[in-house]
């Protein structure tokens, strides 16, 4: 759904609704959670929910988009932010640059243990159901496109080349990550904020990206 026209207070309650079915899909999956829960977790009637949304599978998928888009977003906001130092010559240590960038652009998003296991729920829950696969499909196409554009600009900007096709090194990249983000949510509170450890993302890093091209 395109909410680019929607009035301010309309995109609020989508958002309390997405966030609320994040909660409960970390505590209960989501065969497990009902729409009353949701609603009640978002402070919401029901009347609210099926104003936003048709299904429970509808709230699933937008929860994708939105969460997706506002990853990126944050992104996107972190190559601009390093796009100067990022332009600058071969640093001495690529690794401890790396490092560096990656915990900057780990540090704006903040995510809980809840919302680590929900997402893992979200995808799983996507694959096992048939009449929502394609739909699920055709928006994980969108927003890699997405994200393989954001790559190529910070690569770009680094004046550095991958080693390998980048579609390769952006799998490698979105595996590692989300069993970073699992190995951190581990044995946490539901509400901790979870910290990735970026040394594995960044040992890939930089033995998959040549910076010797750099003056």
């Amino acid at each position: 759904m395109n909410t680019d026209n929607l009035s301010a207070r309309r995109r609020q309650t989508r958002s309390t609704l997405v966030e609320a079915g994040m909660s409960v899909f970390a505590v209960k999956g989501i065969d497990g959670a009902s729409i009353e829960e949701i609603c009640e977790a978002a402070g919401f009637t029901r009347g609210a929910f099926y104003s936003n949304f048709s299904s429970r599978d509808d709230l699933v998928l937008a929860t994708i988009e939105q969460r997706t888009s506002h990853d990126l977003d944050l992104l996107d906001a972190a190559i601009e932010r390093w796009r100067d130092r990022l332009n600058s010559s071969q640093p001495e240590d690529i690794e401890g640059f790396l490092t560096e960038f990656i915990d900057d652009t780990f540090s704006q998003k903040r995510a809980t243990a809840a919302e680590v296991i929900a997402e893992q729920e979200i995808q799983l829950y996507c694959l096992r159901t048939p009449d929502l696969y394609p739909r699920y499909a055709e928006l994980s196409s969108f927003q890699i496109q997405r994200i393989q554009s954001l790559i190529e600009n910070a690569i770009g900007f680094a004046r550095a080349a991958s080693t390998i096709p980048l579609k390769d090194l952006i799998e490698a990249l979105t595996a590692v990550h989300t069993q970073s983000s699992l190995r951190a949510a581990a044995g946490r509170e539901l509400h901790e904020v979870v910290e990735i450890d970026s040394t594995q993302m960044v040992r890939i890093l930089s033995r998959l990206l040549d910076f010797s091209q750099k003056a």
